[in-house]
């Protein structure tokens, strides 16, 4: 295992969900991670079985949200398979790509928003310009 993914790990929850995240503290009575989704057995009609990875906590799908998680909520720690490794690594990219792709889509909503807003204070500013400006000569001086 590389460097980079030696702090991935494949924790057992008392409540049976088994996660796999970025390791990045551990203490007495807790660990803090990131990253961290759900493993989730599914199965099809045919009984064949799959899993795959879903996101631990809504909105905590960043490399900048951390989690604590308490000791003695977890029943085992473990090292991934290579395997669950890339597949985690797949899974944490993607993850960062969907949140930049809705971040731009974002940022496009509000630009086009602060847009109208503009548009409106120009056309308020059209409007009001009907009235008298205070660079015309018609200015009343004392």
């Amino acid at each position: 295992m590389s460097k980079a993914t030696s702090s991935i790990k494949h924790l057992k929850l008392i409540t049976g969900e088994e996660l796999v995240c970025e390791l990045m503290t551990e203490s007495g009575d807790s660990i803090i991670i990131r990253n961290a989704l759900s493993l989730i057995e599914k199965e099809l009609s045919s009984g064949d079985k799959y899993y795959a990875f879903k996101t631990y906590m809504i909105y905590q799908d960043s490399p900048q949200n951390v989690m604590v998680v308490f000791s003695d909520k977890i029943m085992s720690i473990a090292v991934p398979t290579e395997e669950m490794d890339r597949q985690y690594t797949a899974a944490v990219k993607e993850m960062a790509a969907y949140n930049e792709e809705q971040e731009l889509k974002q940022m496009e909503r509000d630009e086009w928003e602060n847009d109208l807003s503009l548009e409106e204070f120009l056309n308020d500013m059209d409007r009001e310009n009907d009235l008298m400006d205070s660079d015309t000569d018609g200015m009343i001086m004392n």
